[in-house]
């Protein structure tokens, strides 16, 4: 049996000493979150559904905010998911993050709809460096940040030629690339992912990253 004797409690133990890093906003109507700096680590989920069928996502968006939930990614792989997002970015509970697959047009779709931030795989999208600076400029004057989201399983084929496989050099060689672009047109309101299907090769892209920022 446990007594409450209504102290405190203790605060949990400090693994690490957290970075200092850039903080953005994802904007929301009601409930804006911050991402990096001092802010508190945020929980986000993806949506299964298909993203046009903007019903029953919005239904799983409101299961998942009534479980913890605080900010929620859809897949936009199609011009119906495109034409949906401005209805599930206005009636969502939590910030909406667009997640683009193989064409442009999508990312530009989805800053008009008033998404809280669009995530790209440069990967997966034809031509996607010629368009950083639309990109950048639609991205920036709508005040909406941007994820430059680095997969293993679509690595441009130049670092794949290069390195052979997907390791952790690639990885990070792949995300800071496509960085300096947005960069070099003004923008910083980045946030980067490195995925691996390897959770120990993609620790260490993480480190590898993070020593070269």
């Amino acid at each position: 049996m446990t007594i409450n004797l209504g102290l405190p409690e203790m605060p949990p133990p400090v693994i690490t000493q957290r970075r200092k890093t850039r903080q953005i906003t994802l904007r929301h109507s009601t409930h804006p979150i911050a991402v990096g700096g001092d802010a508190p680590i945020s929980i986000q989920s993806m949506a299964t559904t298909l993203t046009a069928d903007v019903n029953s996502t919005l239904q799983q968006i409101a299961e998942l905010t009534a479980s913890g939930c605080q900010v929620v990614r859809v897949a936009v792989p199609s011009q119906d998911d495109a034409d949906a997002l401005a209805q599930i970015a206005k009636k969502s509970s939590i910030p909406v993050i667009a997640d683009i697959h193989f064409q442009p047009k999508y990312v530009f779709a989805a800053i008009d709809a008033g998404v809280a931030g669009v995530r790209v795989n440069p990967g997966n999208i034809k031509q996607f460096d010629d368009k950083v600076k639309e990109i950048a400029k639609a991205a920036g004057d709508a005040g909406i940040p941007i994820r430059i989201g680095v997969n293993a399983g679509s690595l441009d084929k130049r670092l794949m030629e290069k390195y052979g496989k997907a390791t952790p050099e690639a990885l990070v060689e792949s995300a800071l690339w496509e960085a300096s672009l947005f960069e070099e047109h003004g923008f910083g309101d980045i946030k980067i992912s490195v995925k691996h299907h390897d959770p120990v090769i993609m620790v260490q892209a993480y480190r590898l990253l993070a020593s070269k920022m």
